[in-house]
């Protein structure tokens, strides 16, 4: 009994942590379980955090361990598929989700993964099918409204892809993943009064999401707001947080205002920040964003 109730507190803390993008700290939760009991549900969890580290041998490593013991672990196979969404690994993704399907044709959560899976990889008509599907059986499923917003988005149809924010919206007024869509909707429509607008809104709702904050920052470097922009990035850059997709997010948002201002060594000092401080993440991002910068500057000389 005692043993139970430890690991579902260790676990429900390493879930905490790496929800607040400190995924080492969430690690060392998991290993305290893993001291006493190989559980696969640690063990695919500590997989999924090691992703979000862009450690890729380390989190296959876990899985690898888990399918050893046992092919048909449907959870490992679930989690093992947000990995590879995590390391954009997204055709292994979908074989992953695949084999839950197998055992469970209807999960929905499955269905929608498989479907940003396409997304991502710019096969726009097979995930529009999966986040279609999913709503014609339940039209107020959240996550498939959010996806098939991204999904015009990714179009650059923002009529649509608001319309169907604007049902999430009023199934759940408090939905900060339609709000934050809202918000990148208007920031592409280069509406920023409005971007800042719905940013606020959500991060009175979620203070504490480092998202939400990089983007209300970047919109403010657009309203030639710079001394509030600049404040804010200082802040979030003294803050913990080990998460690759944010880090990368963090880098890409600050440079951008950088350039808003006018501070092209400032930037490109970030851009080489972050190309030497992690070498093992994606860097495609970073690499074009570093040249573009570096032919304005010769434009300018």
């Amino acid at each position: 009994m005692l043993k139970k109730i430890l690991i579902t507190h260790y676990l429900n803390k390493s879930i905490e942590f790496s929800k607040n993008y400190s995924n080492k700290k969430a690690i060392k939760y998991i290993d305290k379980i893993l001291r006493f009991t190989d559980d696969f549900e640690a063990l695919s969890f500590k997989g999924l955090y090691y992703s979000k580290l862009y450690e890729k041998e380390k989190c296959y490593e876990c899985f690898d361990k888990i399918f050893k013991k046992d092919p048909d672990y449907i959870y490992g196979y679930y989690r093992k598929g947000l990995a590879c969404i995590e390391l954009n690994e997204y055709e292994n993704g979908i074989t992953c989700f695949k084999k839950v399907l197998k055992i469970d044709s209807n999960h929905v959560l499955t269905l929608n993964n498989i479907g940003r899976c396409y997304l991502y990889l710019e096969k726009y008509e097979i995930a529009f099918k999966y986040f279609n599907d999913i709503l014609n059986e339940n039209p107020k499923n959240i996550d498939a409204l959010l996806n098939l917003s991204s999904y015009y988005n990714y179009l650059e149809e923002y009529d649509k892809s608001m319309k169907y924010l604007n049902i999430c919206l009023e199934i759940n007024p408090n939905e900060t993943g339609a709000i934050q869509q809202m918000a990148n909707i208007y920031k592409n429509k280069n509406d920023y009064p409005n971007a800042l607008k719905y940013i606020n809104k959500a991060i009175e709702i979620d203070s504490k999401e480092i998202v939400f904050k990089l983007l209300k920052y970047l919109f403010l470097a657009n309203l030639n707001e710079s001394e509030i922009s600049l404040e804010g990035f200082f802040k979030i850059s003294k803050i913990d947080f080990d998460d690759w997709n944010l880090i990368n997010l963090y880098y890409l948002n600050y440079t951008l205002a950088l350039r808003i201002m006018k501070k092209y060594n400032e930037a490109l000092n970030l851009y080489n920040e972050y190309l030497e401080k992690y070498p093992n993440f994606p860097n495609e991002d970073i690499l074009y964003e570093k040249e573009e910068l570096l032919k304005l500057i010769n434009e300018k000389k």
